[in-house]
């Protein structure tokens, strides 16, 4: 028996690693004593001018070297071994169970207990515990139970004992791994051979510190990465005119625009660019530019200068081999391996491997591997440029470069070789400078121009054709960009203030924004355009939290390794995170409410098993420890879906849970070229050169064509029947014009900034917008004449919507407000009109669990009534219960969030069976079996039954409906052998063309190329023809006039969106739009509406003469009630019972109740 392990008890490691490194330093001491000794023998033998003399000597100084290095690993094994056996302190417990306590203290379990080691890092695990008592579902931790990193639980509960064995859920990585005995091996060698150990010494390098003026654009991306982490735009942090860093002043470019190619793999090769202007060194591609591969280790001084991907400079001091080092700053470390070669990795587990740099000459990267194994290995020429390029699926890329004409050497392209010949992914030109000028994709298009101005960029074009140009002037000893435009029109002027730490920027339209500095050139607070303001808090150099307009916080926290551990909103709900040791592999997360999931691991980083917050399990195998890719995957009820994949990873066969297969080809460069569905048909996907999808060939061979410009913006498509719709693009890339398939065009308007101004609707209506000065909505006109008017808070959101009805000159225009109140968070918590105040209340996780409604004065006196309902849900979400008025849903989930029973409010209960990973087999309602589902190989509805009467389906290979029919026994093979029977048509666009009917007989349907219903026919119903017409706004429009010479004239459109009349109806509408009085002949109906333009009550003569009704809802707006009082029959109530926003059961007065069931899917 074992005493209990409890949140703060200490852990230890055992003295080995002190006695290794004891014995390391005397060893060290030993041989560099007789380093010294024999490296003046050697040097005495190598300036004796006698050769025999100098033999004797040279020998004489290699007894001395070896003899000390024997001394020397005798003394370093010796302390090791007597450290072994005890332990010293280097940590404790930081987290237990949530609802399991000893001695008032949280448990410790194995797998889930975070554990901080000063040794090894703050995020390790108890990997160990009972194997026979466990708490949370993991086994319970002992005193002497180890963590992953090696280390024992050092003391435990002195009245709580815990017996069984010992389970170890984790992988244990060694105390003293095996590299480091090598090291320590080497280090001897190293040391004897040198004559001293002294560049072990940590040492910055000079070169750093030339750089450490300017933020790189690693910097740049965490910032912009941590603001989005607590909703904050990157604006914020300085980032704007795209993109300048307004702090340092700096242009940089990194995005997806420098990004030129992606080549899909296990591990795939992401050929991204770079450029800042604060980056002094060279590239392939000029001046402030970087290529991935350009990475390298560069010897300066007494370490290390390590030039990032992005083209940073970071600086190492020297690392021993065999021995790592940590940059807190960057987020990486340096390792350096036994074999003298070099690795720089982060959490991710990307690994960047470099060659030993040679004298002065720097360690050029080799290859790039992942947790898994992938990897891709590079080659060089002489000069040191890359000639090549393998993945692990056997992919080969080439470099071909041009000498400019001033005699620099280029990057010309970049080859893929494919079965059919090289081709070029990415071509570059440069100017007379030798600055890279133009990039050219495979399909031989320009996607980015640069020009420069004294090795400055002083404008760069997208592929849209978005000019962006720049000024620059010499601040403070460096250049800086003190004004941007583009050709859009937006442009921007920069002002620094460094003795005050002030950034400032103005707008075209006057408009300024600001950003206070801290002392270590950290945004502390942001003024928007609009005044409001934003403050932030730093921790270690971290954004730990941002103080928002209206008082409340935002904090997070983060490990030193760049790792989200908390997250806490306004409201103090505060979510948690745990990782796997140094990595960024998730080991639970938990939720406000306390609820948790989990994530399991193998040794290689691969996701084995996940587990949610109710227990549901699902797993991952993997075919062999080198393949990254899971081959099935088990969900928490054993289902198992099979997966199969190409050697660059992209999936070729999915097998669902029923052996239902799905078959995937793919092309050389890695898209999607055939997919065949389980039941055989085949689709085709057809590409142009830059592998957009060109032709789409449907598995009954109608086809799709698209046509895409030159800024692979599509153009153009043309469907199955040969009808085009055409696309207009700004600068800005966004949509100006749609021509659609019978030749009517809508535009879009836009201001500099990109902000939608106004739309034509088509029929000579237009929506006109406004904005304040951070592009937040203000004002719509719409065709109607109607104005809304918006207002914000403090935070930005929306807190008051005014309606002001079409102007009147006879009257003042009708006006409605809607006002919105907002907790700490965000969450809506109240809002409010004319009828009525609705509060809403949400749970720890954010969910919406009560809505009130509460009539105003107005309200009641037009029937609102109040109303709460409330909503109850299970850590996963699953909605358990909904309470209204008519009574209360129970909900039943299994493991896959499939429902499976339904409590209604009287007793009787809905149930669904299900077959695979959710396809309903059945439903019943109170044990009585309603219908019973056959389903083909994509899980289609085939058949049903319906009491005594089968139905079948048959589908096309589009999947729409081809005929359905019912009958009583056997089988059928077509639909007219049934009872009853339907069989439908489409056009070649998709539109349903004719039913053909069992009872109904013919129904034809006609439509417009746009795929509007013009014409509805059914002779057996003798039904005339109808024509419908449309104004180019799709308004319904009555029948054409008739000119005075006898023919039909084109209606007028309606500009207002509002019919008046059509097929002698007449409407007439309030200021809202909604229709208040309808009549045709000598039957006329009214009807009112709430604030929120719901149908409360209506009147007048129907089919059934006289009658008024009125209508109630509940506090989500679903309608619960009807009364209807009729002059000659009396009043009928009926109530109405929702699932969701689903229609679940009508409740009438006589006590009789239609109930509806849906398939969940």
């Amino acid at each position: 028996m074992s005493e209990a392990a409890r949140l703060g008890d200490p852990i230890g490691h055992s003295h080995a690693l002190a006695g290794m490194i004891a014995g390391t330093l005397v060893g060290g001491l030993i041989a560099a004593a007789g380093g010294i000794a024999a490296g003046a023998l050697f040097t005495a033998g190598l300036a004796a001018s006698c050769l025999g003399v100098g033999v004797l000597l040279i020998g004489a100084s290699f007894l001395v070297g070896y003899l000390t290095g024997k001394l020397a690993t005798a003394a370093r094994d010796g302390l090791a071994d007597a450290g072994a056996g005890s332990l010293s302190p280097s940590g404790a417990i930081q987290t237990g169970s949530p609802n399991v306590f000893i001695n008032g203290k949280p448990a410790a379990i194995a797998t889930i207990s975070q554990v901080s080691c000063s040794n090894d890092g703050p995020s390790m695990q108890m990997a160990q515990g009972s194997d026979n008592v466990f708490i949370n579902k993991q086994p319970a931790s002992r005193k002497g139970d180890k963590t992953n990193c090696d280390a024992q639980v050092m003391e435990g509960s002195a009245d709580v004992t815990i017996g069984g064995g010992t389970a170890t859920t984790l992988p244990i990585d060694p105390e003293v791994p095996n590299w480091l005995y090598k090291a320590s091996d080497l280090t001897l060698l190293f040391a004897g051979l040198l004559g001293g150990a002294g560049g072990a010494a940590s040492k910055l390098g000079a070169l750093g510190k030339l750089f450490s003026k300017l933020k790189g654009i690693n910097w740049f991306m965490k910032t912009a990465c941590r603001l989005g982490k607590v909703a904050i735009v990157a604006e914020a942090g300085g980032i704007i005119a795209r993109p300048v860093d307004i702090i340092s002043g700096q242009k940089f470019l990194a995005g997806d625009d420098e990004l030129d190619f992606v080549l899909p793999s296990r591990f795939p090769v992401e050929w991204q660019r770079y450029w800042r202007s604060g980056n002094p060194g060279d590239s392939v591609l000029g001046r402030g530019w970087s290529l991935f591969w350009e990475s390298c280790l560069i010897p300066y001084q007494d370490g290390l200068v390590w030039r990032a991907p992005s083209g940073d400079y970071i600086s190492f001091p020297a690392v021993p081999r065999g021995h790592k080092t940590y940059c807190e700053a960057e987020k990486c470390w340096l390792m350096h391996n036994p074999d003298g070669t070099w690795q720089v990795f982060d959490v991710s587990e990307q690994a960047w491997h470099y060659q030993a740099p040679a004298g002065e000459q720097p360690g050029r990267l080799v290859m790039m591997t992942d947790a898994t194994g992938n990897m891709t290995s590079l080659v060089y020429t002489d000069e040191g440029q890359l000639s090549g390029l393998d993945d692990s699926a056997g992919q080969h890329l080439s470099c071909r470069y041009i000498t400019t004409a001033n005699g620099l050497l280029r990057l010309a392209c970049v080859l893929l070789h494919t079965p059919g010949g090289d081709v070029p992914l990415v071509s570059y030109t440069y100017d007379d400078e030798g600055q890279l000028s133009t990039v050219t994709n495979r399909a031989g298009e320009i996607i980015r121009q640069f020009t420069w101005h004294n090795g400055l960029m002083a404008g760069h074009q997208d592929r849209h054709g978005l000019l962006s140009e720049y000024q620059w002037q010499e601040i403070e000893g460096l250049p800086r960009v003190t004004a941007w435009r583009h050709s859009a029109g937006e442009s921007l002027t920069m002002f620094y203030d460094f003795a005050g730490g002030v950034r400032r920027v103005v707008r075209d339209d006057g408009k300024q924004a600001l950003w206070q500095l801290d002392d270590d050139d950290n945004v502390a607070r942001f003024t928007d355009f609009d005044g409001r303001s934003l403050a932030f808090l730093y921790e270690r150099g971290e954004l730990c939290g941002v103080i928002l307009p209206g008082g409340g916080q935002r904090r997070c926290e983060w490990d030193i390794y760049g790792r989200l551990l908390r997250e806490t909103d306004p409201l103090d709900r505060t979510t948690t995170w745990q990782y796997s040791r140094n990595t960024d592999r998730l080991v639970s997360v938990t939720w406000p409410d306390g609820s948790q999931e989990f994530e399991q691991h193998d040794q290689q980083g691969r996701l084995t098993q996940q587990t949610d917050t109710l227990g549901n399990i699902t797993r991952y195998h993997y075919p062999d420890v080198e393949e990254s890719l899971p081959s099935s995957v088990i969900n928490a009820l054993g289902g198992e879906v099979k997966l199969e994949w190409n050697a660059q990873g992209q999936l070729l066969r999915h097998t669902d849970c029923s052996g239902s297969i799905t078959a995937y080809a793919w092309d050389v460069f890695g898209e999607l070229t055939h997919s065949t569905d389980a039941e055989g048909n085949l689709t085709q996907y057809q590409r142009d050169s830059a592998g957009r999808l060109q032709r789409l060939i449907h598995p009954i061979g109608s086809e799709e064509h698209f046509t895409w410009n030159a800024r692979g913006q599509l153009t153009c498509h043309q469907d199955p029947l040969g009808s085009e719709t055409h696309w207009q693009y700004n600068q800005l890339g966004q949509r100006t014009a749609v021509t659609d398939r019978i030749n009517r065009t809508r535009r879009w308007h836009y201001n500099a900034r990109g902000w939608l101004t106004r739309l034509e609707n088509g029929n000579g209506g237009e929506y006109q917008f406004n904005y304040d000065a951070a592009g937040r909505l203000t004002g719509e006109r719409r065709p109607d004449n109607t104005d809304h008017f918006y207002r914000y808070n403090a935070g930005g959101l929306l807190s008051e919507h005014l309606e002001t009805g079409p102007q009147n000159s006879s009257a003042q225009p009708s006006q409605r407000v809607h006002q919105f109140r907002y907790d700490e968070a965000g969450q809506l918590c109240q809002r409010s009109n004319d009828s009525a105040v609705w509060q809403y209340r949400y749970s720890a996780t954010g969910r919406l669990n009560e809505v009130s409604r509460t009539p105003t004065a107005a309200g009641a006196e037009q029937g609102i009534e109040p109303d709460r309902v409330q909503l109850h849900y299970d850590s996963a979400g699953n909605l358990l219960s909904e309470q209204g008025v008519n009574g209360k849903l129970d909900y039943e989930w299994d493991a896959l969030a499939n429902l499976l029973s339904l409590a209604l409010p009287q007793g009787d209960q809905l149930q669904w069976l299900y077959y695979g990973s959710g396809h309903t087999s059945a439903i019943k309602f109170n044990q009585q079996l309603v219908s019973e589902f056959t389903r083909d190989r994509l899980h289609r509805e085939t058949g049903r039954t319906q009491g005594s009467l089968f139905q079948q389906r048959q589908y096309d290979e589009f999947g729409r409906r081809r005929w359905q029919s019912s009958f009583r026994n056997g089988t059928i093979s077509k639909p007219e052998e049934g009872l009853l029977w339907r069989v439908f048509r489409y056009t070649g666009r998709g539109e349903l063309e004719g039913v053909s009917d069992a009872l109904r007989g013919e129904t034809h349907y006609g439509y417009d190329a746009e795929g509007r219903l013009q014409q509805h026919t059914e002779p057996r119903q003798s039904l005339r023809s109808r024509h419908l017409h449309y104004d180019l706004a799709d308004n319904l429009l009555g029948e054409d006039p008739l000119s005075s010479a006898g023919a039909r004239q084109q209606p007028a459109a309606i500009v207002s969106n509002r019919l008046t009349t059509w097929q002698q109806l007449f409407y007439r509408y309030d200021a809202w739009g909604n229709l208040v009085s309808r009549r045709h002949g000598q039957h006329e109906q009214h009807y009112a509406y709430d604030a929120d333009n719901r149908l409360i009550s209506a009147r007048g003569r129907g089919p059934e003469g006289e009658f008024t009704a009125h209508y109630h809802y509940d506090a989500l707006g679903r309608r619960i009630r009807k009364t209807v009082d009729y002059r000659n029959r009396g009043t009928e109530t009926t109530r109405f019972l929702w699932q969701g926003y689903r229609l679940l059961q009508e409740q009438r007065d006589n006590a009789t109740r239609r109930t509806w069931s849906y398939d969940p899917a």
